[in-house]
């Protein structure tokens, strides 16, 4: 992001009273509506603010609806000023932002034999996703990523500790 184009981002997230990246979740939501529709977009789509209060108001149907009519001008405005390549390529940015925050908040993880880690959002859903890999491989060794080790963290974002070594 150039200096320009933040200062720009942050102008509309300020007349938004959001952060930047509240402002470009907004956005990333905007755009789903856009190309899925408002009922498509919020079922499995819906904004994740950092914001605790944008996190209320987007809670219920009429809040997010509300957000939605009062920012969305901002959001067509910024695409304006921004420039169409920017505001893609700044929508980009920020999904691979948001992807990784979310990578990085997981606690549990799996390592696979070629070194690809996967991460877990719980404990059970580690051990029930292990246990698919193994049936699968079994299937189809040729195609499929192997578990090697099971692995958590006690922190988001914390370094990986191996919980158990898996026989392949």
């Amino acid at each position: 992001m150039t200096n320009a184009q933040t200062d720009i981002t942050d102008k509309y997230a300020a007349q938004a009273s959001m952060s930047r990246y509240d402002f470009l979740e907004f956005e990333a939501f905007a755009s789903k509506v856009d190309r899925e529709g408002y009922s498509y977009a919020v079922e499995n789509y819906g904004p994740e603010f950092e914001s605790e209060n944008l996190k209320r108001s987007a809670a219920s149907s009429e809040g997010l609806r509300g957000l939605y009519s009062a920012h969305r001008p901002l959001v067509d405005a910024w695409v304006e000023e921004v420039g169409g390549d920017a505001a893609c390529d700044l929508h980009n940015d920020h999904v691979d932002e948001a992807r990784q925050r979310k990578e990085d908040a997981r606690l549990w993880g799996i390592r696979c034999t070629d070194g690809y880690v996967i991460t877990c959002e719980t404990q059970e859903r580690r051990e029930t996703l292990v246990g698919y890999m193994v049936r699968e491989y079994q299937e189809h060794p040729e195609r499929r990523r192997m578990p090697e080790a099971l692995l958590r963290r006690s922190v988001p974002g914390g370094e990986w500790t191996t919980d158990a070594l898996l026989s392949a």
